[in-house]
């Protein structure tokens, strides 16, 4: 389990910020999608988030179209490299 006030503080925020961004990204995300935000946070809870990161990470290879596999490079990058922590 991480430390969220670590976390926080290692990205320039507070344990506030994080919760308030937590909250946001879920109700964004479900409501794209069509989902109810409480059961869809439960899934992400478990972990579902690095899952669908692996896999992508794993199908982009096997894209042939080069501008969906440039915009799947680009999220891969944002959510992983671009969000890594600087320690």
């Amino acid at each position: 389990m991480h430390d969220a006030t670590h976390e926080a503080d290692l990205a320039g925020g507070d344990t506030g910020e994080l919760a308030e961004l937590a909250v946001q990204a879920v109700e964004t995300a479900a409501g794209d999608l069509g989902l109810n935000p409480l059961l869809f946070a439960r899934e992400l809870a478990q972990g579902e988030v690095g899952l669908m990161i692996g896999y992508l990470r794993a199908a982009a290879d096997h894209v042939t179209d080069l501008d969906l596999r440039e915009r799947i490079d680009r999220l891969l990058h944002r959510m992983t490299e671009w969000t890594q922590d600087s320690e």
